[in-house]
């Protein structure tokens, strides 16, 4: 009979510390803790899925029950150690709190934690997704996790500790899992291939580890599909294929399109893409992507590639900071579109709307090496040249200039000047009004200004003002005026003999509430 076939997540489970992939402040913490035999009753582990919470909960329960006695390296070998690593020892009672929300099934287990361990040193409860028990349920944990007995520990695992009562959390102490990085995965995921004998390439590899999303169960449930559907040979194109993924080619491909403001090889790449079935939420994910690798690249000179080297110096900065943004907010609309197919157009035709030398994408096609004389960037340019910011008065100026209403003219009111050139303006907002800042309404801030400035990267600091603002300098003049008022209420003639006949008083306040 052959071999019943383990998948890599539970194959390659770290069995101790030292195999932990990431998470070394959570590691040294607790072996500091087991090797000075400092141990609490109460330990909760928190994070996203798959990096590492259980798995470190069991390392735990045998360090803390491994017959050669407590420490940071359980030997593995004993019978207490091998029988929690096949889940069947009797002292650890593992719990699914998403499955066992009954408050009946609580207090059954909790009845019995007033006796002594079966064969262990102690009795472990290890509770996952803790977040998931009912209210009564955590009432009846809550006794027992505040005043335990002695033999009893609780090792507690939630990807939600938002949920947990305050009550819970302050009985334990927390310790809080990080996604894992790419590189971390990587390494991982290229030991594990090679120890299972298959053909593999890096860049397959890479893009398995950057789909696991800091996830190492999610990456290794990808291995296993992948070495199943490449039939033990891990290709680049394969794995494309196979997650529905766009060749980085055809990427570069569309970018140039954009670049040179071809709107039809536009079209045409996304009647294809509707043709063969393609999913446009991944292909505009991997467009974002791109982009933030362009950005890189302009921004730090780096020469890693000299295709996508030669491309980043076809955009500005702002050009691509606004693409990026572009995408962003293209592929959380593509549910609201009457079809992805539409939305990923208008996506992109909003690119090309937004050319930084753009004047119309229907007429005008530009290209990359070759660009046409009425290429040269006059009308939007000209804006550029022609408007001067060089301080705070030149910015309160262009402000002013400014016909829309409302959260645009009031969020750039309360703003002062920082530093302008062609491709960027930095303003800086006062940190006590940062929660008006939001991404749509800076988008329609970059909107408004580039009808001003030309097409431009607005960056919008916060943090605290010292100099006034328009609206601050709006507010002290109206002020001073309203002073003003109130004095010349005070000396007029005939205000006073009312006061003297009538022995009346000024409301000073309804002067105010008139002027307002």
């Amino acid at each position: 009979m052959s071999k019943e076939y383990q998948v890599l997540a539970r194959k390659y489970r770290p069995h101790n510390f030292h195999e932990m992939v990431g998470q070394k402040h959570v590691v040294k913490a607790l072996t500091n803790a087991l090797d000075a035999n400092n141990l609490h009753h109460g330990f909760l582990f928190t994070g996203t899925r798959g990096v590492g919470k259980t798995t470190i909960a069991r390392i735990f329960a045998k360090s803390i029950n491994c017959e050669q006695g407590i420490s940071s390296k359980p030997c593995g070998n004993c019978p207490t150690c091998q029988e929690i690593d096949k889940g069947q020892s009797v002292d650890l009672i593992e719990l699914d709190a998403a499955s066992n929300t009954q408050v009946d099934k609580m207090r059954e287990l909790l009845e019995n934690a007033q006796y002594m361990p079966t064969k262990n040193r102690f009795k472990i409860y290890l509770i996952d997704e803790v977040h998931m028990l009912s209210k009564s349920s955590f009432n009846a944990l809550l006794k027992t996790l505040e005043e335990p007995p002695s033999h009893i520990k609780f090792l507690l695992a939630t990807t939600d500790p938002q949920k947990l009562p305050v009550t819970v959390l302050s009985r334990c102490l927390q310790f809080t899992l990080q996604r894992l990085s790419v590189s971390e995965i990587e390494d991982q995921l290229k030991y594990i291939i090679e120890q299972e004998n298959y053909q593999y390439e890096i860049e397959a590899l890479q893009q398995i580890a950057e789909l696991g999303d800091g996830s190492m169960r999610d990456a290794l449930s990808l291995l296993d599909q992948s070495i199943s559907y490449c039939n033990g040979n891990i290709r680049s194109e394969d794995v494309r294929t196979m997650l529905g993924l766009v060749k980085n080619d055809e990427i570069i491909s569309l970018i140039e399109s954009i670049a040179n403001y071809d709107a039809q090889a536009v079209i045409d790449y996304s009647e294809k893409l509707s043709r063969n079935g393609e999913n446009f939420e991944n292909v505009l994910k991997e467009l974002t992507s791109t982009f933030h690798h362009l950005s890189v690249i302009k921004n730090t000179n780096t020469q890693l590639d000299t295709k996508l080297s030669s491309l980043a110096h076809a955009f500005s900065n702002s050009d691509l900071q606004l693409y990026y943004q572009i995408a962003i907010n293209g592929k959380r609309d593509l549910q609201f579109s009457p079809s992805e197919k539409i939305g990923f157009e208008m996506t992109l035709l909003r690119m090309l709307a937004f050319h930084q030398k753009s004047t119309d994408p229907v007429s005008e096609k530009k290209t990359l090496n070759n660009p046409s004389p009425e290429d040269k960037p006059t009308n939007i340019k000209s804006n550029t040249v022609a408007v001067k910011i060089a301080n705070q008065n030149d910015w309160e100026s262009i402000v002013k200039t400014i016909k829309s209403e409302g959260s645009i003219t009031t969020l750039l009111k309360n703003t002062v000047f920082k530093s302008f050139n062609e491709d960027k303006l930095e303003l800086v907002l006062d940190e006590k009004l940062s929660n008006l800042l939001t991404e749509d309404l800076q988008f329609s801030i970059q909107e408004e200004l580039s009808k001003i400035l030309g097409k431009i990267f607005v960056s919008i600091d916060v943090k605290t003002l010292n100099e006034d603002t328009i609206a601050i300098k709006q507010s002290k003049k109206e002020e001073i005026e309203l002073e003003k008022i109130k004095q010349d209420f005070l000396n007029d003639e005939l205000v006073k003999k009312i006061e003297e006949v009538f022995g009346a008083s000024l409301d000073l306040d309804s002067i105010i509430k008139i002027k307002k």
